[in-house]
């Protein structure tokens, strides 16, 4: 008894042991959080656009059927027009805007 007694035991490493692994738990957890922060705000940042693009491509439609059956049945009141390319619709902003430049032109220089 007195031998196991005397003898040293090696000192007990907390350094490698608890703490090394402890730390790099917790390097992967923080990693882990930040790599979904951004994956949560790239998503929740594109959401609103995609769903608000959805959606009005969704109304423009059921309203296009429904005038289209309007017709079809002879009570609609409103032609339909027939559909803009994105070349259209950038035309006629940029005919508006040079308008409103005009007309703002026109009114700057009465004074």
């Amino acid at each position: 008894v007195s031998e196991v007694l005397s003898q040293k035991f090696p000192p007990f490493d907390h350094q490698s042991v608890i703490i090394g692994p402890f730390e790099d738990e917790s390097k992967r957890d923080v990693d882990m959080l930040i790599e979904l922060m951004l994956e949560f705000h790239a998503w929740s940042t594109a959401r609103p656009v995609y769903a608000s693009e959805t959606t009005a491509e969704a109304l423009e439609k059921e309203i296009h059927d429904i005038i289209e059956t309007e017709n079809e049945q002879g009570r609609s009141t409103v032609s339909l027009p027939p559909p803009q390319t994105i070349v259209d619709k950038t035309r006629q902003r940029l005919i508006e805007f040079v308008e409103r430049i005009k007309i703002a032109l026109a009114a700057l220089t009465r004074f």
